[in-house]
């Protein structure tokens, strides 16, 4: 049996508590070598129902996001994806093009708290906390994750509409 089917069998009934730092020490393997084999794996889930995420020191499966009308069917929950609010889609939209970015930036932008919706999508995995600013109070910085990706049906943040172009388009229609 080989060592990616040994961490990839791990990852399964770990669930989401599995940590990069553990995998390594159990495998005899560095860090690097670790991160790499997962990277590896990752890329090889990508297009089946089963992907594997990666934050900060974990490492976990997840449903891939392209999978949830299926599953919400079988499930017989909604057809469809639940909606997100217009307030969570702007917050979301901030942080992908913004990305990393500070609560505080995001309500700079929005003019409004986003406590409650930082929350929401944390809870939701559509966004991550990826690391601490180096300022005063060390705020936490967000970006989004593959699931909300997955939500939009897209692979990539290069994928959303060009941020200038639409501004464009928008600021010429309120002109006429």
């Amino acid at each position: 049996m080989g060592l990616k089917t040994q961490v990839e069998s791990i990852l399964l009934l770990g669930g989401d508590e599995i940590k990069i730092k553990d995998l390594c020490k159990f495998f005899s393997l560095s860090l690097d070598k670790m991160l790499l084999l997962l990277q590896e794996l990752k890329n090889e889930r990508k297009g089946t129902g089963i992907n594997i995420e990666m934050h900060e020191e974990l490492v976990y499966l997840v449903t891939n996001p392209i999978c949830g009308e299926v599953i919400n069917k079988y499930f017989e929950q909604d057809a469809k994806p639940k909606k997100l609010s217009g307030a969570s889609l702007e917050t979301l939209s901030i942080i992908a093009y913004n990305q990393p970015v500070t609560k505080t930036e995001i309500e700079a932008i929005r003019g409004v708290s986003v406590d409650k919706i930082i929350q929401n999508l944390e809870n939701k995995k559509f966004i991550v906390v990826c690391g601490k600013r180096e300022s005063i109070g060390r705020p936490n910085l967000y970006e989004i994750t593959d699931k909300f990706l997955g939500y939009l049906g897209i692979d990539s943040v290069n994928e959303l509409p060009n941020y200038e172009e639409t501004k464009e388009k928008i600021s010429g229609r309120n002109k006429n």
